[in-house]
Order: structure tokens, then sequence, then C-alpha cells
């Protein structure tokens, strides 16, 4: 039975990846970074409002799943402090790419297959941390001086704010704006996994040996850092497993992107987004049947009083 399960979570996923690939290699010309704006300027706000409104949150899972992220970030970033300083490499480089996963592009298709409704508000309120985590603390890390500027640049915020000011007023929010958030919304997923697929298309690995070091890096800080966050806060049930899964997510690619911009071992970074990527794909099948068998467990944690 749960074989069938993981079967059914992981089919998605992997069908709809291959399709971004495919066009990515393919002489059709998908313009990733036109659909990569559309994603971050519009779905994804759309997304996190609609989800955290409709769904009607409350305050406490934001709370807990916020706390839940950057707890995992800081634990991360400490594992990838520790393994760089052992086994040497540039932090400007690395560091990001070992701290933080790629919760958006394969952890939101993948709680919401596993959990349903649930595990999409679980997910979303995990990942808006993350994302805004990336795009402040990431960016300064590659950059080499802090840009917390540039999260006033980040739409997701400001869908936040209004999330928050939504839930803890108790606002009614209009018919009109659900539905137009929703139809905007629905399409993040699958834009985020045809970009996913678009970027392996594009991306090289050029020096196998710091690659391959990433995408094991990484795969192991995402699990000790979630085994440790769902101990350390008491999570179980959904919640619990919806950590997990977000956890242990390969490599963001944003990471490619920072390293790009401010020319730090792009090369040696694509790689290991590539590896880190594929070994997670390998991998998803124990980690899905984990994060299942971790969300049957009821602990009597905080995952219960969530629901």
């Amino acid at each position: 039975m749960i074989l069938s399960e993981v079967f059914n979570i992981l089919g998605p996923i992997v069908i709809i990846t291959l399709i971004g690939y495919f066009l990515g290699r393919s002489s059709l010309g998908l313009h990733s970074q036109t659909l990569s704006t559309i994603v971050i300027l519009v779905a994804t706000p759309a997304l996190i409002f609609n989800t955290l409104t409709s769904l009607h949150v409350n305050p406490l899972t934001i709370g807990t799943m916020a706390t839940a992220a950057l707890v995992c970030l800081a634990i991360a970033g400490l594992l990838a402090l520790l393994a760089i300083w052992v086994f040497g490499g540039s932090l400007r480089s690395f560091l990001p790419g070992l701290m933080l996963p790629n919760s958006g592009n394969m952890g939101l298709p993948l709680v919401a297959l596993a959990f349903g409704d649930e595990g999409m508000r679980l997910g979303i309120s995990y990942f808006f941390v993350v994302a805004l985590f990336q795009h402040s603390v990431g960016l300064s890390i590659t950059a080499g001086s802090i840009r917390l500027k540039s999260l006033a640049q980040q739409p997701l915020i400001y869908s936040v704010i209004l999330v928050l000011i939504v839930t803890f007023l108790d606002l009614p929010v209009p018919q009109l704006i659900l539905t137009t958030t929703e139809m905007l919304g629905n399409m993040m997923i699958p834009a985020m996994l045809i970009l996913l697929g678009s970027s392996l298309a594009s991306l090289q690995v050029t020096d196998f040996r710091p690659a391959l070091a990433m995408a094991v890096g990484r795969l192991v800080i995402g699990l000790i850092s979630a085994v440790a966050v769902i101990y350390l806060l008491d999570l179980s049930g959904i919640v619990a497993g919806s950590v997990f899964l977000l956890a242990t997510m390969p490599t963001a690619i944003v990471t490619y992107v920072f390293a790009e911009r401010y020319q730090q071992n792009p090369q040696q970074v694509a790689g290991g987004v590539v590896l880190s990527t594929v070994l997670t794909f390998c991998c998803l099948p124990a980690l899905i049947w984990a994060a299942l068998r971790i969300s049957e467990l009821d602990l009597g944690g905080m995952g219960s009083a969530l629901k």
C-alpha cells in the first residue's frame, strides 16, 4: 500500500520535470527567464496568499512552520560551515549550496501530493521563510556583503504581510480576490517543475568531485537538520512528515544564479545543483516512504496541536 502511495507521489514529479528537461533540450526556444519571472512575481505571491487565507491557516501553524524553517536553516548553516572548515572550499561559493534546500521547485509539489491541502498549507508556511532567507542571507553570503535591500524587491514578502494582516485581524477576503489568486497560484507548481527540468538541461557538471561533495553534503545536512528539528520542536504527524521532506530537498537552483552573478565558481556550483538534484531524485522513494511513516507517528507533540 505504501509503495503505491510513493509511486503516485513520485510519478507526477518525475513526468513534469522530464517535460521541462526535454523542452529545455529542444529547439522550441523555451524562455526560462520569462517563465521564472512570472513564477516569482505573480504565481508565488498569489499561491502564498490564496493558500494561507482560503484554507484558513491559523497563526499557530504559520508560526510553527516558520520556526521549523528557521531552525532547519540555522542547523544546516552550522553543519555546512563545519563541512567547509574540515574539507576546504570557498564559503561564498559553497555555503549557500549546502545550506539552502530547493523547498519550492521540489518540496512544495511533494508535500502537496503526499499530504493534500494540509501538506500544501504547511509547505507554503515553510517555503516563504526559505525563499526570503535565500534572497537575503543567501544572496549576501555569495555577494560578500549585506544585501538585505533585495527583500524589498521580492513580491512574496508583501503577500506574506497581507496574509498576516488578514489572519491576525480575521478579515474577510472578497471572493474575487480569492478566485483570481487561486487561478494565478495554480500555475506555480507545474511551472516550477518545468523550470527545474529546463534548468537541469542547461546546467553542466564540469568538475565532478566538488559537485559530488556538494550533492552528498546537502543530502546529509538536510537529513540531520530535519531529524534535529522534528526532535527539538517535538513535531509529529503530517507536520513532521512535511518538515522532513522540505528540509531534505536538493541544492536550490537560485544558488547557481547568485554564483554566476558574483562569479563565485559558478561552474562548480552548477555541477553541485545538477548532481544534488539527481541524487535526491534517486533517493525520493526512500525519502517519501520515510516522510509517510513519520507522518503516521503520533508523538503527542506540536503536530497534534495543529490539527
